[in-house]
């Protein structure tokens, strides 16, 4: 990964020019509020907090024309920058159906209505497709174009378009700057790379033994240069000029680049004024947080029989998915026979790091040439007594959550995690690198998540509790809230923009609880039940709380919340809750009408959770970059609109409305949390 990464980042784009027409926390103690920090840093927030603009008349008015087509039209717009953000239909597409090419077809909407999206036809003139998703089940393409100035990238400054297979435009999603040109005094730093370093550096208070040195930088516009540093960052830091959108009529220069902690508990993706070395954003895309087998759907130890100290685990035999892993688990290189006895394989490697190196240790757990993963588990003593059958869990359940989501499309081309994606798109050499038991902290874990074709990592913690202590590794809501922080990053935005859940509207935390929620449901569960995260590892009872403030539940006993609820609420566990119980609303009253499947591989199946994630996992793949509760929303509702003939469109949006995400509801943009309900449904759904 020392490299990868990099290369990744500047893989060849393809480039339009000319004329168009032609890393989060699940402990509850880590929320910003408690600790006296955000674990993401956006200096654009305070420095346009009293800003507000106006939108031109010819821009109104040319979304008033668009309305004409489309009566429902819905405009999300950011006043604080300056942006129209989304043009979606709630209850279907933004054009006809058409014949053609799907970049063609979106593109050639966007240049027609590009002074509704507040854009004018010269922001339109440079432009690179960074990834191109395109899902068979939905027959969805999602174009993720990347605005450019003077060949330098501007930092997620991304257009998102997406096209149903008939050709309509579902939705168009901006976050480019107008006028770029104006906004940019010029392209040529006067600080070098290294200094930006040092910038980092002191601002992060990490005291620098030497002076960062900037080695030779590459050719080009973006001066790509690796900085030689010692004591800041595990991996190389390579850097490299971008333009950063501050608001309409306003850029600045920066330095763009990486710094992944020697503790590994940040890998910072940050950047830094080329002027004046203000460091303007810091993200971290590690997602920190507070969370024989047990076999899927079982949550913990306490969510099966016999109960602890007794071992409620079951062997297991053959559980590979065919379509998804159709190697097994244990190949690398797409031929009969498996390559590892370890725990390790296409999708995962899972490993003990009590040592906290980062590394395997130098004997791992073996299943022998038959491949019988079976260790002894005590759950009276200490989790070190059973360090193989833990890595044997995390394995299996790291495996089970790629299996599962792949049927959903989580696929290559949608930026999954494998080493070998068997030509089926996307890039390669990414599994997962699943850190059983580690030593770096307790009470906790997080999910480290580069783009496409770098690999991610787990890391699981110990929970300190009444003796014995718990294991991170037991407990399966746990490990799925943590991987789905790897599913989000890379379907939200793209699976080459990792940094689009950063916002303070942004529902990362919520998607992870959602997932775990999902995958751990049982046939005999009601609505009604409430469910607690993570509440095995906190030592409590299946009845807990857990981690969050409310338990999930459809009852209004149980849980209060509403879409505005996210009110004072920490960044980003309860915001981020919020909006899982708005899910989970909405994927009861599917499950209600439809019944429940146990049966989670047949992502065509006609059962409400079946049904739920077909939207769910598509309608993040049309979600935009740093997006607001409201186009999450949208985004499921267009997956809708283009899976099983639009049936469940009406049905969500009354759920969703219920909750307070009516048409109606104002998200005030992406970095507001003092939304305003809404409790209205389309007409054609009244």
């Amino acid at each position: 990964m020392s490299t990868g990464h990099f290369r990744k980042r500047l893989v060849p784009a393809v480039v339009l020019t000319g004329a168009l027409a032609g890393s989060s926390a699940l402990a509850v103690a880590q929320d910003e509020h408690s600790r006296g920090e955000e674990r993401h840093l956006d200096a654009r927030s305070a420095y346009n907090a009293q800003a507000r603009f106006g939108f031109s008349r010819a821009q109104q008015s040319a979304a008033a024309a668009l309305r004409q087509r489309v009566p429902e039209l819905l405009v999300e717009v950011d006043e604080s920058n300056g942006l129209v953000r989304s043009l979606t239909n709630p209850v279907g597409a933004l054009s006809e159906p058409q014949s053609g090419e799907a970049l063609v077809i979106g593109l050639d909407f966007v240049m027609k209505h590009s002074q509704a999206l507040g854009l004018e036809q010269r922001d339109l003139t440079q432009l690179e497709l960074t990834d191109r998703v395109y899902s068979e089940d939905s027959g969805i393409t999602n174009l993720y174009l990347r605005q450019t100035h003077k060949g330098l990238p501007v930092y997620n400054a991304q257009l998102q378009i997406n096209v149903d297979r008939e050709g309509r435009v579902l939705s168009v999603h901006s976050d480019f700057l107008p006028s770029m040109d104006t906004s940019i005094a010029g392209v040529e730093p006067r600080l070098g790379a290294e200094q930006a370093v040092a910038s980092i550096a002191k601002h992060l208070g990490v005291r620098l033994e030497r002076a960062p040195k900037s080695l030779k930088a590459q050719p080009g516009a973006r001066q790509r240069t690796r900085v030689e540093v010692e004591g800041l960052s595990r991996e190389p830091i390579d850097a490299q000029l971008a333009v950063l959108p501050v608001r309409r009529g306003e850029a600045r220069l920066v330095w763009h680049f990486q710094v992944h902690t020697p503790d590994q508990q940040h890998d910072y993706d940050v950047t830094v004024d080329a002027q004046t070395g203000e460091v303007w954003t810091r993200f971290d895309w590690v997602a920190s947080d507070s969370y024989k087998v047990y076999p899927a759907p079982v949550e913990s130890p306490n969510h099966t029989s016999p109960l602890p100290p007794s071992d409620g685990r079951v062997v297991v035999t053959n559980p590979a998915n065919t379509v998804a892993s159709p190697y097994g688990w244990h190949d690398t290189n797409g031929a009969a026979g498996a390559e590892y006895t370890t725990l390790r394989g296409n999708n995962v490697h899972a490993y003990e790091d009590s040592n906290n190196d980062g590394l395997p240790p130098t004997t791992q757990p073996s299943c022998g040439s038959t491949l019988e993963c079976s260790f002894t588990l005590n759950l009276s003593s200490a989790p070190s007594t059973y360090i193989p059958a833990a890595v044997t869990n995390l394995f299996y359940w790291n495996n089970i959550i790629h299996d599962v989501t792949y049927q959903y499309g989580f696929n290559e081309a949608a930026g999954n995690f494998q080493v070998n994606n068997y030509g089926k798109g996307g890039l390669g050499n990414d599994d997962v690198r699943a850190e059983a038991q580690d030593g770096s902290g307790t009470n906790n874990a997080n999910f480290s998540t580069p783009p496409d074709g770098s690999r991610p990592r787990m890391q699981m913690y110990i929970w300190t509790a009444p003796t014995p202590d718990k294991d991170g590794d037991l407990d399966s809501g746990i490990m799925v809230h943590e991987y789905g922080h790897g599913i989000s990053n890379r379907l939200v935005g793209g699976p080459s923009n990792v940094s689009c859940l950063s916002n303070r509207q942004q529902p990362g935390e919520g998607i992870s609880d959602l997932l775990a929620l999902w995958f751990t449901a049982r046939s005999t569960d009601t609505g009604a039940l409430g469910r607690g995260m993570g509440t095995y590892a906190l030592n409590q009872p299946t009845t807990g709380v857990g981690i969050r403030t409310q338990r999930y539940s459809t009852s209004s006993t149980v849980n209060t919340w509403t879409y505005s609820s996210i009110n004072g609420m920490a960044v980003p566990h309860g915001v981020g809750s919020v909006f899982t119980q708005g899910m989970w609303e909405a994927y009861w009253a599917l499950v209600n009408q439809y019944g429940f499947s146990s049966d989670l591989y047949a992502a065509t199946g006609t059962a409400g959770n079946q049904r739920f994630m077909r939207y769910f996992i598509q309608g993040l793949k049309n979600t935009p970059c740093s997006p607001t509760f409201t186009q999450v929303r949208d985004g499921i509702i267009q997956a809708a609109t283009s899976i099983n003939g639009g049936a469940d469109v009406c049905t969500l949006w009354k759920a969703f409305a219920a909750f307070g995400l009516g048409t109606d509801a104002v998200s005030g943009g992406s970095t507001s949390t003092t939304p305003t309900n809404g409790f209205a449904v389309p007409a054609a759904c009244q």
